[in-house]
């Protein structure tokens, strides 16, 4: 028999070391949520800092547990073992949790039983709490393959049922990468996943994150790999693209290292994702936008100097891929561009675009990766109008790109169609409702789309129960 949403208990645990400022504001978020049934664990992890003059504040609102230092996953097991809770979720000591998070994670678990892990989108932000972007839709329901090539969860997203980390076992402590290793290690077992498409937390990004141990990464990923291809319960479609995670993994390392100037590590791993046969240099469009997107990779602080280092170190006998550096570079000033634009600052975004196009003229001559670019953008910067920051954009393009202008209304439709679904998602219906009749004066022949229709109407009907 299901619990009323509200009945099951909540086990909320935060590791920290030495953070007590930031600590406190993610104490705060939890504190502010709207779930009435949660267990508060903070588990400090031997701080030098006086972490417990400032938790001696909340006494009686959260349990603190004070312990040498053994490391993060151990005292996140910790916090397990003394957790009382049906369903856990875990929480790094700088970041949020958005005020309807737990609702809404438990509305999920308690009516899906079948589902055993639930996670969500989320915010970027930077050290001062600003936000930086929102994470696109990310995938759900049996995502192992998905998650075997990339650790797409925040590691405050999830909310487990405690009978999963009952099979599968709580953190290795031994590894640097725990949290994906956790999340495949449930997804083997065969339990599903969901995925709530609405910002419900914000991982803070602070410089270096990280970036100070990858040695330490690079081991404990590819441990956890030869794990999961040696387990007999891989499904043969993804035991199949063994060799292409590897080298997309060994991408993913290589990127860490040339970010901090490891070029002999940097050199081997690279090397390593090219050997033949490779899904990289088979599909070049494939190697430009995983570069590009490394560049931009929030602890990357030079995205255009980072790209010039990767090419002037690239591994012996891969000089043949140098001749993608123009285009590399040309849509990191692109998307460096649309961040300026907005951010207002609309002469150094016109200046980056003018110098994108110089470097890869086909951002105008076949415009498609610019028009998703400034679409996404639209849609994930902290801007108070997606459909302003597109005007703002076409509004001042450089003179080099003046015949983009061409696709404003395309652009305006498209952006009103992904804004409507995030309403949607974010059970806005009114706003739903708003957006698809402005992608309509845009574009007519979005009444085709059935998942357009599908919200729409829904929304119009959830907006008529609601009147009466």
């Amino acid at each position: 028999m299901l619990n009323k949403v509200g009945d099951a208990l909540v086990s909320v645990i935060i590791p920290t070391y030495n953070q007590p400022k930031l600590l406190q504001l993610t104490i705060e978020s939890v504190l502010a949520q709207t779930y009435p049934n949660i267990e508060l664990i903070v588990i400090d992890d031997g701080s030098t800092e006086d972490t417990a003059a400032m938790i001696a504040q909340y006494k009686g609102k959260l349990t603190y547990i004070k312990q040498e230092n053994q490391g993060g996953p151990a005292a996140t097991n910790n916090g397990i073992r003394a957790a009382s809770g049906e369903y856990l979720t875990f929480l790094d000591h700088d970041d949020l949790m958005l005020p309807t998070k737990i609702e809404r994670q438990v509305q999920l678990l308690d009516t899906r039983p079948e589902i055993g892990l639930v996670h969500c989108r989320y915010y970027h932000i930077d050290e001062n709490g600003n936000i930086m972007d929102k994470i696109g839709l990310l995938p759900a329901n049996k995502s192992l393959k998905e998650l075997v090539y990339s650790n797409f969860l925040w590691a405050g997203g999830p909310m487990i049922r405690r009978q999963c980390l009952d099979q599968v076992g709580l953190y290795d402590e031994e590894l640097w990468s725990e949290d994906w290793d956790l999340w495949l290690r449930i997804a083997l077992a065969g339990y599903e996943f969901a995925c709530i498409q609405e910002p419900l937390g914000a991982y803070r990004i602070l410089a270096g994150s990280k970036m100070s141990h990858i040695a330490r990464l690079e081991q404990s990923i590819f441990l956890i790999l030869d794990r999961v291809f040696a387990d007999t319960r891989l499904p043969a479609d993804v035991a199949s693209e063994k060799d292409q995670v590897y080298k997309m993994w060994r991408f993913w390392i290589s990127c860490r290292y040339y970010a901090v100037g490891q070029w002999a590590e940097a050199q081997r791993n690279l090397a390593e994702a090219l050997v033949s046969p490779s899904l990289l240099l088979a599909q070049p469009d494939t190697f430009v936008q995983l570069l590009r997107d490394n560049a931009l990779n929030s602890p990357v602080g030079e995205p255009v100097r980072f790209v010039n280092d990767v090419f002037e170190h690239l591994p012996p006998g891969h000089n043949d891929v140098s001749r993608y550096r123009s285009q590399v570079l040309g849509q990191v000033y692109t998307a460096l561009a649309l961040r300026n634009y907005g951010l207002g600052r609309i002469d150094e975004a016109k200046r980056q675009l003018a110098e994108s196009i110089t470097m890869n003229p086909d951002i105008v001559n076949q415009p498609e990766n610019f028009f998703k670019a400034l679409a996404y953008n639209a849609l994930s910067l902290p801007v108070k109008s997606p459909l302003q920051y597109v005007n703002t954009v076409f509004q001042n393009l450089p003179q080099p790109a003046q015949q983009l202008k061409q696709a404003r209304s395309h652009i305006l439709s498209q952006v009103s169609i992904g804004y409507a679904f995030e309403s949607y998602h974010a059970g806005q219906r009114r706003l739903v409702v708003q957006q698809v009749l402005t992608a309509l004066r845009y574009r007519p022949a979005w009444l085709s789309n059935k998942g357009v229709t599908a919200i729409f109407f829904r929304s119009l009907l959830g907006l008529s129960l609601e009147a009466r």
